[in-house]
């Protein structure tokens, strides 16, 4: 079995905007995570600076998975290493790249999260507006060295040739870790590439159907009690 835990964020440790967090499951999950009976990560599309916030409350000291893929963090050193996949000419493009979503989302109530790095993610507090953004943020960034998708709260414009596999790939290398001995957690369908990149692929109880229609293993609990739950079943 896998004793290389990977945990998506959003949906298996926090809770949607309004919910009250499980401060209790995570102070178990730290608990445990302290021990250092296993390898337990993080792999989400936020920045590295809420990542590590999360990781000091967890006790977690290795390298997390960022923005995607696109970055790895590491809570020890604060030292960010951009993946190697990411195109040169995105990295030359961004500030053209950030300019040209900000003049699209100027007048309404999307604006673009603070904190990234190398990706860009469109929040609104209004959700309405991401179906009349997406397609004109599309047409906009036609061309340009990227990948634009919808994660069911922001519209995630991502490098070219970066994933969450393929961020799990560049952890995994860092490491030296082998893929087959990782476990993959996560609840949403923009988690589906790792979790079928991943030794195996485990989820809570809150997954979504095409989730659960390829996890490995899938918690009668929902979100960090899940999580908890998915914990004891890889590394009893």
């Amino acid at each position: 079995m896998g004793r290389h835990i990977i945990c998506d964020v959003d949906g298996c440790l926090v809770p949607p905007r309004g919910h009250k967090w499980d401060f209790k499951s995570l102070a178990i999950l730290a608990d445990q995570i302290s021990k250092q009976e296993f390898i337990f990560t993080l792999c989400s599309g936020r920045p590295a600076t809420f990542m590590e916030a999360l990781a000091r409350q967890l006790t977690i000291t290795s390298p997390m998975i960022c923005e995607n893929g696109s970055l790895l963090f590491d809570p020890q050193t604060k030292r960010g290493i951009v993946h190697p996949n990411i195109p040169q000419e995105f990295m030359k493009e961004r500030g053209n790249i950030h300019r040209a979503i900000e003049e699209l989302i100027a007048g309404t109530d999307a604006v673009i999260e603070l904190g990234k790095d190398v990706m860009f993610s469109v929040n609104s507090t209004n959700p309405g507006q991401f179906g009349d953004l997406m397609p004109r943020i599309q047409e906009a960034l036609q061309g340009a060295p990227v990948n634009i998708q919808f994660s069911g709260r922001s519209i995630e414009v991502i490098p070219r040739g970066v994933t969450k596999a393929q961020g799990l790939a560049f952890w995994a290398e860092t490491m030296g870790v082998q893929i087959s001995d990782t476990v993959s957690i996560g609840d949403a369908d923009n988690d589906l590439e790792i979790l079928r990149a991943a030794g195996h692929a485990a989820a809570p109880a809150n997954c979504t159907p095409n989730v659960q229609a390829i996890a490995e293993y899938i918690s009668p609990y929902p979100m960090v009690e899940g999580v908890l739950d998915i914990v004891a079943h890889y590394t009893a």
